[in-house]
């Protein structure tokens, strides 16, 4: 009888389908569709400080990485492009309406478990309207791999920055800028 289970077992599990992992090593390329949650101006002069908020704005971008793979640990770099227009800010009953073209330089780093990629990243922003603010990004976010090198995922990052000083700013004064972004992204492997 014991001999019989045995042969059974064993014929199931030669014939079962076997699960394969997804590999994240190589490049990857691909279009996401964020929602901005929380967008700040703050200006500082002399130490009086006015933040203007804005409500929600949608944020269409590309982006494009490299990542490499060691065990269940994955590392890599990723170039992000990212369009958000019309973010609408109110401030004593005024509005006014800022296009912002952001430019992301990442590094991440995460653990793969299965099909799924948890990763954490950190990197240097710029964020451009009628000038350009230079800061650093920080977030989390997780990837699933589909099959057939296909991946979606999603991915909250937090952006500083400060504005660069031209002739328009006083001498002591500083625009800072604020920007936290939910994504839900798509992407093909090579």
């Amino acid at each position: 009888m014991t001999y019989h289970i045995k042969t059974v077992l064993l014929a199931l599990a030669t014939t079962l389908p076997t699960h394969t992992f997804a590999d994240w090593s190589g490049a990857y390329a691909g279009f996401s569709i964020g929602y901005n949650i929380a967008n700040e101006l703050s200006v500082e002069e002399d130490d009086v400080s006015v933040t203007f908020e804005a409500g929600p704005s949608t944020a269409l971008g590309a982006f494009g990485g490299y990542a490499v793979q060691n065990d269940d640990f994955v590392f890599g770099g990723e170039v992000a492009l990212l369009r958000a227009p019309n973010v609408e800010f109110e401030f004593d009953g005024d509005e006014f309406s800022v296009d912002y073209d952001i430019l992301d330089l990442k590094g991440r780093a995460g653990y793969a478990v299965n099909n799924i990629l948890f990763y954490g990243v950190a990197g240097f922003s710029r964020i451009s309207a009628d000038d350009d603010a230079d800061g650093f990004s920080f977030g989390v976010g997780a990837d699933y791999g589909l099959g057939n090198n296909v991946v979606i995922g999603a991915e909250y990052l937090a952006r500083r920055a400060t504005f660069e000083e031209d002739e328009e700013f006083e001498e002591d004064e500083d625009l800072d800028v604020a920007i936290d972004t939910l994504s839900l992204r798509a992407a093909f492997r090579f």
